[in-house]
């Protein structure tokens, strides 16, 4: 039987991976709790337009502030850029729901 993509389920893979330099040094309630964050910003950049002008670097400060006490500051920058990185590379591609113009129906979490 073959399975087709399915965008959830890479945006969670995408998330794990991103974090996972870091993985170790979180706890258990850090790690899912800002694999969720991201999941989330994801999943809203999938479906959503994104201005030319949107600033990746501030969504990831944003999304990985919970975590921030837990690493150190090269640690940050480090997961900052990783994630910049992944956002703006992501909205890019033309793998999103929203330039292949197709409904993409979200589960909201927070």
């Amino acid at each position: 039987m073959a399975t087709g993509f399915d965008m959830q389920t890479e945006i969670a893979k995408l998330a794990e991976r991103i974090i996972e330099p870091v993985a170790v040094k979180l706890t258990m309630q850090e790690r899912d709790h800002v694999v969720g964050r991201i999941r989330y910003a994801f999943e809203e950049l999938n479906i959503k337009p994104t201005a030319a002008d949107t600033d990746f670097a501030i969504m990831a400060l944003n999304i990985l502030q919970p975590i921030q006490p837990s690493l150190s500051e090269p640690e940050s920058t480090r997961m900052t850029d990783r994630l910049r990185g992944a956002m703006a590379a992501f909205c890019q591609s033309g793998w999103t729901d929203q330039n292949a113009g197709e409904p993409h129906s979200v589960a909201k979490h927070g």
